[in-house]
């Protein structure tokens, strides 16, 4: 079985749209017509069966074309972040090694061949192409290549096979009851906001649903703005809209929210950082056809390959704190737990990555079992609640920095010779990244200078926004290691006292 054929199993939906973006309407019909044609381009572009295609842009109509198309040929899509610096860049390129690399932008990648992701758009208004799609593939070939930060600090290529996708595809739909056999096609159309970046996790999913079940897509342009949310839920009669903590409440305290109708919307399904109990209390009063149904707490990872846990709104409000329990076919168990009960969080489900590319750190056993590195502990009932996080990353709205790359790119400078990032509680986005930077003698610098200096290796969302500066070295533990919970406690002190 190949993704290609999921494709040509969806529907038929004409008369639907599938994406919308500004004054863009794509229909189901369009969009399935143009997929061959997008797929002939890639395959002119010199890209065959088993070859990666790197999608490096923003949200757009034609990367989720180029996902399909890419399918369509048994070709890999490679899903590089936007937002890294063009050291991060390379390193990926390095890394996945793409036939070519699918861009909105006009920098350089070196020696690998590339495309404007916006000549795909050509293929929308030409006529349809014959080309039969990719079969027969292996479910435990790879299907995609997603990134994420890991303790080790530079961004790792997590690979997820053709049974990955598809598995955590049937978990979401068995899990709200839309499997394909279970669609009426009389129903109201499914409309479904999209305001985080496709090329995360979360995106795939929303991605293949909306396909499968005949949804329409909206995408939001540009940067996440509250107001378009607000104006795209009541133009579009959008249903589900979901996110990171940090934009529900932007959302809920923006000046306009009791000017629009939001009626429309069912579903609000959060992830991607501690959800405290407080918003939900907001959420549900502010939107209270959400008292009963349609909040959601989850977790998941990209090595994951998808949600792991869900919680519902019977579940959130009688364990305050959990992230729900298992979807099907998904095992969970704690590894090593304390007299308390808390330890390591493993998982085990046919969604969990084939592996790190050109890393074999055991992240996932000799059993199948993925060590997660977040710490929690499990109810009677067999619920999760998160404890904490065992690798050095920190959540910042919804975005993974790993603590060593931001670390690394502070000691680059020429006057600093220790460095300590870690997360602190922030109200908006959950953690706020603070660092303690110790210069060497006589050589001053001030957090602006060292800002500068790191924009040159690091994303935006990975710049330290607190910071304390002086020459008294770090304190230790054995082995010389930086001392962090000493350092990260004496620095919430001292912004206690003021």
């Amino acid at each position: 079985m190949s993704l290609a054929e999921v494709l040509k199993s969806a529907g038929p939906w004409d008369g639907r749209d599938y994406l919308v973006q500004g004054d863009r309407r794509i229909s189901h019909t369009a969009f399935h017509a143009a997929v061959p044609g997008a797929a002939a381009r890639l395959a002119a572009a010199g890209v065959s069966r088993g070859d990666r295609v790197m999608l490096h842009c923003y949200n757009c109509p034609e990367f989720v074309l180029a996902t399909w198309a890419a399918w369509w040929l048994g070709a890999v899509p490679v899903y590089a972040n936007r937002w890294w610096s063009s050291p991060e860049i390379e390193h990926a390129l390095t890394v996945t090694e793409p036939v070519l690399v699918l861009s909105d932008t006009s920098e350089s990648f070196g020696a690998f061949s590339v495309l404007p992701i916006s000549t795909l758009g050509d293929v929308w208004s030409q006529e349809p192409v014959k080309r039969e799609p990719a079969s027969d593939m292996e479910l435990d070939s790879a299907a995609l290549i997603l990134f994420t930060s890991g303790s080790s600090g530079a961004p790792k290529a997590v690979e997820l096979s053709v049974r990955s996708v598809i598995a955590n595809q049937h978990n979401l739909l068995a899990r709200s009851r839309r499997l394909p056999q279970d669609l009426n096609p009389a129903d109201p159309q499914p409309v479904t906001l999209v305001c985080t970046p496709l090329f995360h996790i979360g995106g795939v999913s929303s991605v293949l649903t909306n396909l499968i079940l005949g949804g329409r897509l909206v995408l939001t342009v540009g940067k996440f703005d509250a107001g378009e949310i607000l104006r795209l839920i009541e133009a579009e009669r959008v249903q589900s809209w979901g996110g990171v903590p940090t934009m529900a409440v932007r959302v809920l305290e923006h000046s306009d929210f009791d000017s629009h109708d939001l009626s429309s919307l069912r579903s609000f399904p959060l992830g991607g950082a501690p959800l405290p109990a407080t918003l939900l209390q907001r959420m549900t009063a502010k939107l209270p056809q959400l008292k009963k149904r349609g909040l959601a707490n989850t977790w998941g990872m990209t090595e994951t390959g998808g949600f792991m846990t869900v919680a519902g709104n019977a579940d959130l409000e009688a364990r305050p704190g959990t992230v729900g329990r298992p979807y099907p076919v998904v095992e969970l168990r704690i590894g090593d737990p304390d007299a308390a009960g808390s330890g390591e969080v493993l998982v085990r489900a046919p969604t969990v990555m084939l592996g790190y590319l050109g890393i074999d750190d055991g992240t996932v056993d000799d059993e199948g079992w993925l060590h997660t590195g977040d710490l929690g502990h499990l109810d009677d009932d067999g619920y999760l609640y998160l404890d904490g996080r065992s690798k050095d990353i920190v959540i910042r709205g919804g975005e993974n920095i790993a603590c060593t790359h931001v670390e690394q790119g502070l000691l680059s400078h020429p006057a600093v010779v220790e460095a300590a990032v870690f997360g602190v509680p922030h109200d908006d986005l959950g953690e706020e990244l603070a660092a303690v930077v110790v210069h060497r003698v006589g050589q001053p610098v001030d957090a602006q200078a060292l800002r500068e200096h790191c924009k040159k290796s690091l994303a935006y969302f990975e710049l330290p926004t607190l910071w304390q500066i002086g020459e008294t070295p770090l304190p230790t533990l054995a082995g010389e290691k930086a001392d962090k919970k000493s350092i990260r406690a004496a620095f919430l002190e001292s912004a206690r006292k003021g």
